[in-house]
């Protein structure tokens, strides 16, 4: 736990590294190194283990009652996690005060990196750079500061509060593009996945391409609560406990939690997943929480017969507040913090 002036020279750290140019290879190196380490000895208090011994795809906070921050799709945006860790809490206190004290988890639903239709214009002139071998021009250099930065920001919260600050899987966390465990290549207006794949080697080297990749793979997929749980993509079916845990070896729950399509799923799926995962759970109101398919024109949607809430708007930077046990609210309990 932090000293008051110990957690302010953190919350100036994570601006400062906001605000900082590309990492070297070699601080990146020793940072991703860390981070992969953490992640690869989490308590199995929470995350339990795979068959090969290995920290699993699911993140199991039954019996807890502390409030949850379900945050949603990134994107590169450094600031939508900074000014959530300074949003004050109704008689709390900040949000990066509640995580010092142990009275809050905050869980990111994935997707940490490309700007996509935000970075629009950047990611045109990026293209016009690597259609002639240049990988690593000026726009694509904003384009990864900006990556890089919200990964290592994340990472340090991790690092800080490594039981209340968790990350999940998303779709976009596939550095090395590949076709392959789940995961799959990725364009949207030009061929982003490809183009972030080839800046890494070029600028840094196959090792620190090797180590996100790395990071990636150590991330869980899912959260289950007492009443509710949270995943990037809504789950495509109720695998099970075993299933998801052993992720690594099931590339099937890998695409199922990351690469949803809207109206893909039956309207039963959350209510049979949350129990499958957590078979003492108590339902309350909505029963699963994920990011992933834009929502327009709004803060979220509805899915599933009001099952399943869809929290990701990727031009506003909203969060849901949620308690287990208790209704979610989906016209009070949110975190509103401004339009990006």
């Amino acid at each position: 736990m932090f000293s008051p002036e110990e957690l302010e020279e953190f919350r100036k750290d994570l601006w400062r590294t906001a605000e900082s140019d590309l990492p070297e290879e070699e601080e990146l190196q020793e940072f991703l190194d860390r981070g992969i380490t953490l992640l690869e000895n989490e308590k199995t208090l929470y995350r339990p283990l795979d068959d090969n011994g290995c920290p699993g795809g699911l993140l199991d906070f039954s019996g807890q009652n502390c409030p949850v921050i379900i945050v949603p799709d990134i994107h590169g945006r450094t600031d939508f996690l900074l000014r959530l860790m300074d949003f004050r809490l109704a008689g709390g206190g900040s949000v990066l005060e509640l995580l010092n004290r142990r009275e809050l988890i905050v869980l990111c639903l994935g997707d940490y990196v490309h700007s996509e239709k935000r970075g629009l214009e950047r990611w045109l002139a990026s293209y016009d750079d690597w259609v002639m071998d240049v990988y690593a021009g000026p726009s694509m250099q904003q384009e990864m500061k900006e990556n890089l930065a919200v990964i290592r920001i994340a990472m340090k919260l991790k690092a800080a509060f490594t039981n209340c600050f968790h990350l999940l899987k998303g779709n976009h966390e596939n550095i090395t593009n590949e076709d392959s465990g789940g995961n799959h290549s990725f364009r949207k207006f030009v061929q982003e996945g490809q183009m972030c794949c080839d800046f890494i080697r070029q600028v840094y080297g196959d090792v620190i391409l090797h180590l996100l990749s790395l990071w990636e793979k150590s991330l869980p997929l899912c959260a289950v609560f007492d009443s509710f749980g949270a995943s990037h993509a809504e789950p495509l079916e109720p695998f099970s406990r075993s299933r998801v845990i052993n992720c690594r070896s099931n590339p099937q729950v890998v695409h199922g939690l990351t690469w949803t399509q809207n109206d893909e799923v039956m309207d039963s799926t959350c209510s049979r997943y949350l129990a499958e995962l957590n078979p003492c759970a108590k339902p309350c109101g909505i029963l699963w929480f994920g990011g992933h398919r834009p929502v327009r024109d709004s803060i979220f949607a509805l899915r599933q017969e009001g099952q399943y809430l869809q929290l990701h708007n990727p031009s506003q930077m909203n969060a849901a507040y949620v308690v287990p046990g208790k209704k979610f609210n989906p016209k009070k309990d949110f975190i509103i913090l401004g339009d990006k």
